[in-house]
């Protein structure tokens, strides 16, 4: 197996504060968020009671580390003056409450990657995967039962993974059951997830398995985990960690052998902090953890998946022979991809179908800005690929982007954009925060 250099270590140290002279040595990645309050979830663990549970986040980027406040009570603050987000050098200080924390250091470590350029159905040349990859290839190999927790943005190949891990298991042969979330129906899903026998309740004609019993022997993979209501998340707890399932309207404890894997987009250890996800059933799940990097942070693999698909499209559905001009080729590296790997496939099976030639140009990938998809054929294309849910947040936030766009960021761009897209402001702020598309660097709501 191979190995790479990357930006592997963060030290920081409290240089005032209850928990003064600690230094936190962190494992980092590109691309990774390490998160900070007074919740034991973070990997920076603040015993301040003036700091929120889930307090900031420090995102490591090439340019610098980012500094983000997450909401919090008191705030952040640098030299005196108080920040939503700001980017630090080495040696820069912030406090949170009455913490004070000094970025000391970084360090690069020589990293495996493996020589495979795929793991599954997932594929990827780019140095980020690779190591992802062998982070799998070691995974798959370990206790069949072990638990594994994977997170990254809408569109990441979330599934592939876990099916990835499933056939390259000893469970290869038996089933993998997908639980998903966003498609539960709340006042039955204690007897999908747990079973039932007959008579339980109004409709239960006949005895029914529930998820956990029918992945015995097999994979039970749970996909958007964070959509979970807080009250049936409990009903997790007794099959995960001691593979027992007692059905509806049954007091026959049932034993199950299945392993679960489970994923998210959302983040937990804040949803944690804010009491809408449980601890417990995060750390039964969270044993192993896989973070899949955004497709913007991927390089070349863009255009590697992008004539991945187009070839597809030619062998698989019998279209014609496409390929990429290297002006479309630039096009789409300069994309930000918010639907990632997903709405790269659906662009180009797009360009596939309707290219009036067999060189793809720019245009015909119907690109608006770089890398932003026109809300027309191509936006059908991809949400069909979607669950309801996904598809609806998708077209939200194109929707939500363009109307950004337009009315700029002068004072009293909350009004123009609220009336653009005929809310009240307080539900527009609502909604940009809701899809995370709120510009807090830009100015406070408030004073427009």
């Amino acid at each position: 197996m191979s190995t790479h250099r990357r930006l592997g270590q963060l030290v920081l140290v409290v240089v005032e504060g209850p928990d003064r002279g600690k230094q936190h040595l962190i494992e980092v990645c590109r691309g990774r968020i390490v998160k900070g309050g007074r919740s034991a979830t973070n990997e920076l663990e603040i015993h301040d009671e003036l700091v929120s549970g889930t307090h900031f986040e420090l995102l490591v980027q090439d340019q610098g580390i980012c500094l983000r406040d997450l909401g919090s009570r008191n705030g952040v603050y640098i030299l005196g003056t108080r920040v939503r987000e700001a980017l630090l050098d080495m040696g820069a200080v912030f406090r949170v409450g009455s913490t004070s924390i000094k970025i000391v250091s970084t360090a690069t470590i020589s990293v495996p990657v493996s020589d495979n350029d795929h793991f599954g159905e997932l594929y990827g040349d780019s140095p980020i995967m690779r190591e992802a990859f062998a982070e799998l290839e070691r995974i798959a190999a370990l206790a069949e039962r072990l638990p594994v927790l994977i997170t990254g943005e809408t569109g990441t190949g979330k599934e592939l993974v876990a099916r990835g891990l499933h056939d390259a298991s000893a469970r290869a042969a038996g089933p993998f059951v997908v639980l998903d979330c966003t498609a539960l129906p709340r006042e039955l899903a204690e007897s999908q997830i747990l079973g039932h026998v007959r008579g339980a309740f109004t409709g239960a004609v006949r005895d029914y398995a529930g998820l956990f019993e029918q992945a015995h022997g097999g994979t039970l993979f749970i996909d958007e985990l964070g959509e979970l209501p807080l009250e049936l998340q409990a009903k997790l707890l007794r099959p995960i960690e001691r593979g027992e399932v007692v059905r509806l309207g049954d007091a026959t404890t049932r034993k199950v052998n299945v392993r679960v894997i489970a994923a998210t987009h959302r983040d937990l250890r804040l949803m944690m902090s804010q009491g809408r996800f449980r601890e417990d059933l995060y750390f039964r799940l969270a044993f192993k953890t896989v973070e899949l990097p955004a497709l913007r942070e991927r390089g070349a693999d863009i255009v590697l998946l992008a004539r991945r698909f187009l070839r597809a499209a030619y062998e698989r559905d019998g279209l014609p022979p496409r390929e990429l001009s290297p002006a479309s080729c630039a096009a789409l590296l300069r994309g930000s991809w918010p639907g990632n790997v997903r709405q790269l496939k659906a662009t180009l099976e797009c360009a596939a179908m309707t290219a009036s030639s067999p060189v793809i140009e720019p245009e015909e990938l119907r690109l608006d800005e770089p890398g932003e998809p026109l809300c027309g054929d191509l936006n059908l294309g991809w949400t069909l690929r979607l669950t309801v849910a996904q598809a609806k947040e998708e077209y939200e936030r194109v929707y939500y982007r363009d109307i950004l766009r337009r009315v700029g960021f002068d004072r009293g761009w909350t009004v123009r954009g609220a009336k653009l897209a005929g809310l009240d402001r307080t539900g527009f702020i609502k909604a940009l925060k809701r899809l995370k598309l709120f510009p807090e660097q830009i100015s406070d709501p408030e004073e427009d």
